[in-house]
């Protein structure tokens, strides 16, 4: 095999998307399937829209544009604002804009009367609920909204809420009310009809217990990480009727040896300035395989067999304590792990593994 490799399995990628139409819709909710930890894959795009996902959203305007390349003509829309240098670009291929700054959005319309066309972006406005990334702050939401309505080329179509990605803010009910009440004050404004972007994979725990709020307005969820991985993304714990086997990562062992589990001799950082906190387990047997960070960058590897463990990564290798292993492990062995979702946005996206589609 040489290379470590990523298995993708379309079909689980369709029939997770399947359930959680399902589930979104008995909730008032539709779905826009997020591509972005697989780099824009256009045939993972067309199984989430053939399993009834009324758009993809992606934060990158190159997988947009490999995704409209590849003939998929559903509505795109960019998660990110787009820097000042690609808005032109992202202004020709999205369909709509989560947006968060108004000299970001002045930018689009400039680039929209640029390029002398007539196409309409939909703006939707990302409110601060308390995770802290990107959002306006709800008090300057009708400033914001004011000037976009004396633009050109952009409109608003209703408001989003993000949660869960960077200070880990959990969504509730209450801030879900609150962004339905935010967009009942812009009412009566030349923006036409209103929809909701509630939220992201991280909602799906208030649909599937039955308690997301009935909303005055259409709404969509964003889902990227509980299609791809079928869990439940604040517990990790498995959805209902979801499976998570969608993706399988294979390496090789190059070594197996007994060595003693404790360095020899003065220890300090190792190569990512960390401070190494090794188990005493006495003279075990390790082994190590041809994967490291530049593989799957920040993320985690979990092994198939539950009797490894991994003890650490380094840049290109992964040592792994294979005592209890319940298969045979040699030189060549080919390992076989699950991968968390920052693994997988690492290894979709580096050119140092072998991605194998089955469709």
């Amino acid at each position: 095999m040489g290379l470590p490799m990523l298995s993708i399995d379309i079909r689980a990628i369709y029939e997770n998307t399947v359930n959680l139409v399902k589930v979104c819709r008995e909730a008032g909710l539709d779905v826009f399937g997020v591509t972005k930890a697989l780099g824009g894959l256009p045939a993972a795009a067309r199984a989430m829209l053939s399993a009834g996902a009324v758009g993809i959203a992606d934060s990158r305007t190159a997988n947009l544009e490999k995704l409209r390349k590849s003939g998929i003509g559903a509505p795109l829309m960019l998660m990110r604002s787009p820097t000042t240098k690609e808005s032109s670009r992202a202004a020709a291929v999205a369909d709509m804009i989560l947006v968060s700054a108004l000299p970001g959005i002045v930018e689009i319309s400039r680039a929209l009367e640029q390029m002398g066309t007539s196409r309409e972006i939909q703006l939707i406005p990302m409110v601060e609920m308390g995770d802290r990334r990107e959002g306006i702050m709800p008090e300057l939401l009708n400033d914001v909204v004011g000037a976009v309505d004396k633009l050109s080329g952009v409109r608003i179509r209703g408001l989003a809420a993000n949660f869960a990605c960077f200070a880990g803010a959990v969504p509730t009910q209450e801030k879900i009310r609150y962004l339905e009440e935010l967009a009942k004050s812009l009412e009566g404004r030349s923006i036409g009809s209103l929809v909701l972007s509630a939220g992201n994979s991280s909602a799906l725990g208030l649909v599937f217990e039955g308690k997301w709020p009935r909303l005055s307005y259409p709404g969509h969820l964003r889902v990227g990480e509980s299609i791809l991985l079928g869990w439940d993304i604040m517990t990790k714990e498995p959805l209902p009727g979801l499976r998570q086997d969608a993706f399988r990562f294979y390496a090789e062992v190059i070594e197996v040896a007994n060595k003693p589990s404790l360095p020899e001799g003065p220890v300090g950082l190792n190569a990512f300035d960390e401070t190494a906190e090794p188990v005493d387990r006495g003279c075990h047997l390790r082994a190590v395989a041809a994967v490291g960070r530049q593989d799957i960058g920040a993320g985690s590897l979990m092994p198939l067999d539950p009797g490894i463990e991994i003890l650490g990564m380094t840049s290109d290798h992964t040592v792994l304590a294979v005592d209890n292993a319940q298969s045979s492990i040699k030189v060549g062995t080919q390992m076989e792990f699950r991968l968390d979702y920052g693994g997988l946005l690492g290894a979709m996206t580096s050119p140092y593994v072998e991605k194998i589609i089955k469709e």
